[in-house]
């Protein structure tokens, strides 16, 4: 027997094979194999015009991420993770390591398989040598890139893999903290994307404060990156396709379609008639060890574009906090991407329309074994 499946994706491109997110009752999504008859219609949104890695190959990347593996080699395959699954479209790119600041990447369009030469020339545990005694100038590197984003228009995010711990600018004496909050003063579309594997109350204070400096930074736990390579992804773009797929029956779970919640004007608060909906996602993520879910916030077009940024991120945040409430699920498994007044699914010319804008989208899909 043999169903075909619709699948409207609307969040991100992942490399678990199918993500389903949003439009129809909550149904689970199976596979046995994938084999044929795949047709896949797909408009890529890209939502930076830039990006910028700053590599840590500090001494503190030495310590092991896990057995066997340090954290200077699970960083280098979480950026070579990212590479593989990036289309190219048309950003301008940087790669540069801060511990000391160099290039391996200036700034030019992203091609994949040049970046990808240039992740290969990145040290590593074998080619660093004596890597574990080298200290952190975060502060440096973040100076450094100031001439980097005079030359850049448009939005930069800028991702930088940090534990939290630094030394001062040897010449300023600066902080990390004032290094970056005189980037964003001075560059009004400029996001921090903090990759942060920070074990001590100091280093995740610095790094939630430099977050904290504009609605579009933010922190993310390393091993969530590592573990889920769609963390790296929202930010840079959202995927709008459409999926034929034909299947078979007696096949494993690849991801759940998702009905999307909506919001009264201005507001967070899960409306009554969602309640089950988030309901049905606990239950799947409680099930299903395996499973984690990418929520995606949007508004209409009415107001300020910053405030309504920081109102997209509260409406995920809501939603994340009401999945969480229903049972014992690990925070790292509900994904948060927020967007603001941006990739409307209705016009926003009448009230029916910006009500379908006002939305978190839902999507719920499998990590590799």
């Amino acid at each position: 027997m043999q169903n075909r499946i619709a699948i409207h994706v609307t969040v991100c491109l992942l490399l678990i094979g199918l993500l389903v997110p949003s439009v129809g009752a909550f149904e689970i999504i199976t596979e046995q194999d994938i084999r044929e008859n795949i047709i896949t219609r797909e408009m890529l949104v890209r939502t930076a015009d830039n990006f910028i890695i700053l590599y840590d190959a500090s001494g503190s990347m030495a310590d092991e991420y896990k057995a066997g593996v340090q954290k200077l080699d699970a960083e280098l395959q979480i950026l070579k993770q990212q590479n593989a699954i990036l289309p190219e479209l048309g950003y301008m790119a940087g790669l540069y390591a801060f511990t000391p600041f160099k290039a391996y990447y200036d700034m030019q369009t992203y091609d994949r398989a040049a970046f990808g030469q240039a992740l290969d020339q990145l040290p590593n545990t074998k080619t660093a040598g004596g890597f574990d005694n080298q200290p952190t100038p975060l502060a440096e590197g973040l100076d450094a890139l100031d001439p980097i984003l005079a030359k850049l228009s448009g939005k930069t995010v800028v991702f930088i893999f940090t534990d939290g711990t630094y030394t001062y600018n040897r010449v300023t004496k600066q902080r990390p903290m004032d290094a970056a909050k005189a980037l964003v003063d001075k560059y009004d579309n400029v996001c921090f994307y903090l990759i942060s594997s920070a074990t001590t109350p100091k280093g995740e204070k610095l790094l939630n404060d430099m977050a904290a400096l504009n609605e579009c930074s933010r922190v993310v736990p390393f091993d969530a990156f590592y573990q889920n390579p769609i963390w790296g992804q929202g930010v840079l773009f959202v995927v709008d396709s459409t999926v034929d797929v034909e299947t078979v029956t007696d096949r494993k779970i690849v991801g759940v379609e998702v009905q999307d919640i909506n919001f009264a004007f201005d507001q967070v608060k899960i409306q009554a008639g969602d309640h089950e909906n988030l309901k049905q996602v606990a239950e799947f993520l409680q099930n299903n060890p395996n499973s984690y879910t990418v929520l995606a916030g949007f508004t209409d077009n009415t107001g300020n574009p910053e405030y309504n940024l920081q109102l997209s991120h509260l409406r995920t945040q809501s939603a994340k906090d009401y999945i969480l409430e229903q049972g014992n699920i690990n925070s790292n498994r509900v994904v948060l991407i927020w967007y603001g007044a941006t990739n409307f699914i209705a016009s926003n010319d009448t009230p029916e329309g910006r009500a379908k804008n006002r939305r978190v989208e839902i999507a719920i899909g499998m990590m590799n074994d």
